[in-house]
């Protein structure tokens, strides 16, 4: 591509007709000299790297060096994580280099893509599947956005080989391949009720038909990074800690003994406890227990005692903004004392790119988390929030969530997280991170809540709030458009409307309780709350667009220390900039892959262009690049491929003045704005654009 403005988008064809002769000869098998000279010459015309990188790893696999090609195929897989082509090639080299479990995973990959059933290779021996092995294919085979559920809980037995079956990780651990911490033990969340009763419930359920298609019922769970102990531990204090402490067994009695205590408490199974140590400890029991990763009780002058972070799920600014202070009364009271950025802009439509987006402070094509088929684990070396907070020392908890980023590792730095799959409700989620500061109000805290009380969903398969109901005129109570369309491509009826502004009032209701007991707890400077949303909603739209401002201008506000009082700014800002300005404000590095920057109320360069896209595969490729004063839109005549990319030769591109982007006739055909957005917009694509290049199926499958 080069810096022509009057032409948007020209295919590499001198690359492409390289990439099609690599092909044509890896097809059939030729991976000697002239194929080097080919692929030497296509990396030097600009070809795609993770494309060269995957031809190299063929070449080093059929000349014997399966170390050197699991190196070059690696370095595919952090820029091209969903690419059949390259799953294959890295399932032969890790085969040769018997790293069978990760051969296994790349499997399991191309299965659950093509919607096949996973079977093992005649070249992986069945002694490789051990039970860890068998929980990371359950991973990989299930869909990534409902940690614990697993959709495909893989088994095998001498009589039927590998199966899939519905399950749920209960009572054990997570699978974590690479995890530098403790894993996640997955337990029930239990708060002033009977001990043991949701274990027993859990345990019932979990093995009934349905229960992952049902999501479990709306069931609560509760992660918590733990080690076994096997019937004893010593814990050895330096100062004082909160420890998480949680059973295997009925009736099981855990003793504790300190210089000053000798005494027996009950435990029940998969049920936290929480106990507070002064001194070195040792427990014991007669069966194994669970200990928790420690809460560091005491405050530093580098942290703050609380950071609070808010995910208000389809907070759309574009419908809410001109009725802020009508709808949400008490948020916008709160943030009135902080900022609030009034041209915010999400990079995705919808929760499952945009989460890891916001904790990584990255585009969706550079963390490689877009298809949310597909359980791709994040590169270790991208960072997410938490993970910078948990490393600053500060106690990292997921009060409430919905379990989108935990198979990914998106949101990995948390010790501790409340997990359910919709019931996400910002009255529980106030009442609990009140709970939780009561009795770690010594502590320094990153807390995180997801909230879905506005959340539009297809009707009549989601129930609407009891109150929009009983209120509503029977012939509007009766609007509902039925339909299963995922909730992007909902329709607009006055009942999804209503709801949408009940859900609004109904959270800022829950946060002026919240945001009350922080006032009365906390001191402006002692406190850092921001409250953003993931993405917006197509139910206002005359005219719906998947990019539309009331998709994707979305919500961010901050308030507390480090954040000017009393502003509205107007710069354009987009959700990858989160994660920078929190690095700012909470002195923590930021990465060089980071995509965001820090916007210029806080002394950074801000952002000249928002970019919003639609990158889900099977639909065109859409984006709309915008200023403050005016929108590129794109959009792709061919579908996105799995692999997150699209050919764009034919992608049909226009400028608008910005209160008009997308409306027929209102185009602007101006050699300034497209000598202006073009080569911003191009570099943005780099990594979407295919460039006409597309491997065919691997021939295993």
């Amino acid at each position: 591509m080069n810096d022509d403005s009057s032409i948007f988008w020209r295919n590499n064809e001198q690359a492409s007709a390289l990439f099609y002769d690599l092909l044509a000869r890896a097809e059939q098998g030729a991976y000697d000299d002239d194929f080097i000279i080919q692929l030497a010459a296509y990396r030097k015309a600009g070809g795609d790297a993770a494309h060269a990188d995957i031809f190299a790893a063929q070449y080093l696999l059929a000349n014997g060096d399966a170390e050197s090609a699991v190196i070059c195929a690696e370095r595919a897989f952090r820029l091209r994580a969903v690419e059949p082509a390259l799953w294959a090639v890295l399932r032969r080299a890790y085969t040769a280099t018997e790293r069978y479990a990760d051969a296994l995973v790349m499997q399991a990959y191309t299965a659950k893509l093509l919607n096949r059933p996973l079977t093992l290779p005649a070249d992986i021996p069945r002694s490789a599947l051990t039970p860890e092995v068998l929980d990371r294919l359950s991973v990989a085979m299930g869909s990534p956005s409902f940690a614990p559920l697993a959709l495909s809980r893989i088994s095998c037995d001498e009589e039927h080989g590998l199966r899939a079956s519905e399950g749920v990780f209960a009572g054990e651990y997570i699978p974590a391949p690479h995890a530098s911490h403790p894993p996640y033990y997955v337990a029930a969340y239990t708060e002033q009720e009977q001990q043991g009763d949701k274990a027993w419930l859990l345990q019932t359920i979990q093995d009934a038909a349905g229960f992952a298609y049902n999501v479990g019922g709306g069931f609560t769970y509760e992660l918590i990074r733990a080690s076994r102990a096997p019937g004893h531990a010593e814990i050895h204090c330096t100062g004082e800690t909160v420890l998480p402490i949680i059973g295997v067994s009925a009736f099981q009695n855990l003793h504790i003994k300190t210089s000053s205590v000798d005494q027996d408490t009950p435990l029940a199974p998969t049920t936290p406890n929480f106990f507070r140590l002064c001194e070195d400890t040792h427990l014991s029991s007669d069966h194994d227990f669970l200990v928790g990763a420690p809460i560091a009780i005491g405050h530093s002058p580098t942290r703050r005692p609380l950071v609070l972070n808010i995910l208000a799920d389809a907070l759309s600014w574009e419908v809410v903004r001109t009725h802020f202070a009508e709808w949400m009364p008490n948020t916008a009271r709160f943030f009135a004392q902080g900022t609030i950025f009034d041209q915010h802009f999400s990079a995705s439509e919808y929760t499952y790119p945009s989460l890891s987006t916001i904790e990584t402070g990255m585009y969706p094509h550079h963390n490689q988390i877009f298809n949310d088929t597909l359980a791709v684990l994040l590169n270790p070396a991208y960072i997410p929030l938490s993970e910078r907070m948990r490393t600053c020392g500060y106690a990292t908890a997921n009060l409430m969530g919905e379990g989108s980023g935990i198979y990914n590792g998106a949101t990995c730095g948390f010790d501790r997280l409340v997990i359910a799959p919709y019931h996400l409700f910002a009255y529980e989620a106030a009442e609990r991170t009140i709970r939780y500061l009561e009795g770690l109000r010594d502590a320094d805290h990153f807390i995180y809540l997801h909230t879905l009380d506005a959340h539009p969903w297809p009707y009549p398969r989601f129930q609407i709030t009891a109150s929009t109901q009983a209120r509503l005129p029977l012939e509007e109570r009766l609007s509902g458009a039925r339909s299963n369309s995922p909730s992007p491509y909902l329709q607009s009826t006055k009942l999804s409307m209503a709801a949408y502004i009940q859900g609004i009032r109904d959270l800022d209701r829950a946060l002026g309780t919240l945001f009350s007991y922080l006032e009365q707890h906390y001191t402006p400077d002692e406190y850092l709350v921001s409250l953003y949303s993931d993405h917006g909603v197509p139910i206002f739209s005359k005219h719906h667009y998947i990019v539309s401002p009331d998709m994707t201008h979305t919500a961010w506000m901050m308030r507390g220390a480090g954040v000017p009082a009393g502003i509205t700014v107007s710069e354009m800002t987009s959700t990858v900039d989160i994660y920078p300005t929190l690095a700012h404000l909470l002195h923590f590095p930021v990465g060089e892959h980071v995509d965001g920057v820090l916007p210029q109320i806080f002394g950074g360069s801000g952002r000249e262009i928002a970019f919003s896209n639609s990158l889900y595969p099977g639909r065109t490729y859409c984006l709309r690049a915008r200023t403050r004063e005016h929108t590129f839109h794109l959009e792709s005549a061919d579908a996105l491929l799995p692999n997150g990319t699209v050919d764009l030769a034919r992608a049909v591109t226009a400028c608008y003045p910005r209160g008009e982007e997308g409306i027929a006739g209102r185009e602007i055909d101006d050699p300034a704005l497209r000598s202006f957005f073009y080569p911003r917009v191009r570099d943005f694509l780099t990594g979407i654009a295919s460039n006409g290049e597309v491997f065919p199926p691997p021939k295993e499958v």
